[in-house]
């Protein structure tokens, strides 16, 4: 028993480090792909149908089949699907960001932008290739476009291995143990899979960090920064690990048995068998097949009048529809918090992920400890237990009133947020990206390689901020004389940008607040949490307790965990300003966000 306790502590440390990993990395997915928020939260929800197409079917089985094993088969699979996704980056080829070319004089020093004899604008290259081999560059491999669908996959067959690990595993070991001692091993089980979520994100943040083709690039060539939304960490590398733990998960499993002696019952065994010789050569009678079809043929028809009369029960109604709200707002937000804290508040994919690892999961788990700790302290009755939950909540939706006033400007481009003249304004239907300072430099319109100018405008490129000189390359490089940043209080031709989104200052002041809010909301909640799970287990009658527990499971997932990042999804990609383009024309992921709407 000790070593399947082990065994499935590690499982669930497994799953839960590999399903929080996959979800910090939805935005660099997003950007490796090229594709929109909304697929994003298809791919996401992948995990929840894998998981419901077998999840009542194992929970059913449970005590028929081989338990240990059947977990073993779960964690390969979801070692599988994660090698799955990882296809992708070696199908792929090497990642190329949207940037813009810009012309060599004779002397290398003087790089133009805003040339009007160079009009045509195409995706920078090795500076020896030869304009034809340009021409079809990265468009011989428009099958790129649906390789998002291997991450997908990957996360059905994830979502598919994870089933039997939860219901298999805690029957296994209630079905084993002394029943004083059940309890206790479930809560050790659970909470040392708590851990998981915390390493998957720190994972994140350290994979997000890194470019996605580390080690085939030289890093120094790279003109942009993990704070750009062009930037794609080393996703891939994350989910290798991922697929490797999942895989030692697996072993122990192979070697436990079909059954154990149930705790405690091992002395009495012994005691029992000594005298009598030949007496472990006896074998049960097989069940009669009659009886077990009798018996499941039972419990169908067991089915309908469970199900009804727990759906008649008002309190268990109740508890099901703030499941949903709940599922709803809490996968919306745990999905698009990264992108959500990089848009507003002009912070790293990476720090944000690592943010959420070291200061929202810990103190969340506080929260549902302390939770469970003051039932067992006052020995609170259901309806202390609701009163309780109600006020948590009550304080918890009045606090997120406050995230209104963690405000932060639109970031200001020209053309786009801004005019040229840098008032602003709001973007217009018909947004106005040429003026009279650009007008002769033959800009394409729809490239995205952001530069600063000194007067705190972000240019769409630097063609846009009509810059004529440079100087530096790569992440360095320097535009000189740029003819749309002059005239706020700039000599003639003493105006220069550098490459990037300009910073918003005020926004990063207003991120310390922002953190500390969400930490007293997710402490609120979690404190909330447990006392109201544990609603649900004395309002049912004890023999529906378990059949209770997969409704409330199986109605979560359907209506919350499914459709969320779906919809929340569309909803974001409704507040982009600019897309990005892809090599072969179509639409990308998003460049710039309405911050305001997104808020």
């Amino acid at each position: 028993l000790q070593i399947f306790l082990g065994a499935l502590a590690f499982s669930f440390f497994a799953k839960g480090f590999c399903g929080s990993y996959m979800k910090s990395m939805s935005s660099q997915i997003e950007r490796r792909f090229e594709i929109s928020s909304s697929i994003v939260g298809i791919i996401d929800g992948s995990f929840e149908i894998g998981n419901l197409m077998v999840m009542v079917l194992v929970s059913y089985l449970g005590p028929r089949v081989h338990r240990p094993k059947v977990i073993g088969v779960g964690c390969l699979i979801m070692s599988l699907g994660t090698f799955l996704s990882v296809m992708p980056q070696f199908l792929m080829g090497r990642y190329n960001y949207e940037r813009v070319t810009v012309t060599v004089d004779n002397s290398s020093m003087s790089v133009s932008a805003c040339s009007p004899a160079w009009s045509v604008g195409r995706p920078v290259t090795d500076a020896t290739e030869t304009p034809s081999a340009v021409k079809n560059f990265g468009c011989e491999k428009t099958t790129n476009s649906y390789l998002w669908l291997f991450v997908l996959m990957g996360n059905l067959l994830r979502g598919i291995g994870e089933a039997p690990v939860m219901p298999l595993g805690v029957s296994y070991i209630d079905d084993f143990s002394k029943e004083e001692n059940s309890a206790f091993y479930i809560g050790l089980v659970r909470s040392s899979g708590m851990f998981g979520p915390t390493l998957g994100f720190l994972l994140g943040s350290f994979c997000a960090s890194l470019w996605v083709d580390i080690g085939v690039v030289n890093i120094d060539d790279i003109s942009i920064n993990p704070k750009d939304t062009r930037w794609v960490g080393a996703w891939w590398l994350g989910l290798l690990i991922c697929g490797a733990v999942n895989f030692i998960a697996s072993l122990p499993f192979w070697f436990l048995p079909y059954s154990l002696p149930k705790e405690g019952e091992n002395e009495k065994l012994k005691i029992s068998h000594i005298p009598v010789q030949g007496d472990h050569c006896k074998i049960d009678p097989p069940v009669q097949p009659e009886l077990k079809v009798y018996s499941i043929y039972l419990s169908i028809a067991d089915f309908l009048p469970a199900l009804k009369k727990l759906f008649g029960n008002p309190v268990f109604l109740v508890f099901i529809f703030l499941t949903i709200l709940q599922y709803n707002s809490l996968v919306g937000i745990i999905t698009y918090e990264t992108k959500f804290m990089e848009q507003q508040f002009n912070v790293s994919v990476a720090r944000a992920i690592f943010l959420i690892g070291v200061i929202l999961l810990p103190v969340t788990i506080l929260g549902m400890f302390l939770g469970g700790f003051l039932i067992k302290k006052f020995k609170l009755h259901i309806t202390e237990m609701t009163k309780f939950a109600s006020i948590t909540f009550i304080v918890a939706y009045l606090l997120n009133l406050l995230y209104f006033t963690c405000s932060c400007e639109v970031l200001q481009v020209a053309g786009l947020t801004a005019t040229y003249s840098g008032l602003k304004h709001l973007s217009s239907p018909k947004t106005n990206f040429m003026a009279s300072c650009n007008a002769d430099c033959g800009c394409k319109l729809d490239q995205w390689d952001p530069v600063c100018g000194d007067n705190g405008i972000t240019y769409m490129t630097a063609c846009f901020a009509g810059c004529k000189s440079s100087a530096g390359t790569g992440k360095n490089m320097v535009f000189h004389n740029c003819s749309c940043v002059e005239g706020k209080g700039h000599g003639l031709g003493n105006s220069s940008a550098i490459l990037g989104q300009c910073q918003r200052e005020s926004c990063t002041k207003a991120f310390p607040y922002f953190l500390a809010l969400q930490t007293a909301c997710a402490f609120i909640l979690a404190l909330g949490g447990t006392p109201t799970y544990m609603i649900m287990f004395r309002s049912v009658s004890p023999d529906l307790k378990s059949f209770a527990v997969g409704i409330e499971t199986l109605v979560g997932r359907v209506l919350g965990g499914l459709p969320a990042p779906i919809y929340f999804g569309a909803l974001i990609d409704e507040t982009c300003l600019k897309w990005g383009i892809k090599n072969c024309g179509g639409s990308g992921s998003c460049r710039v966000y309405d911050t305001k709407a997104f808020r």
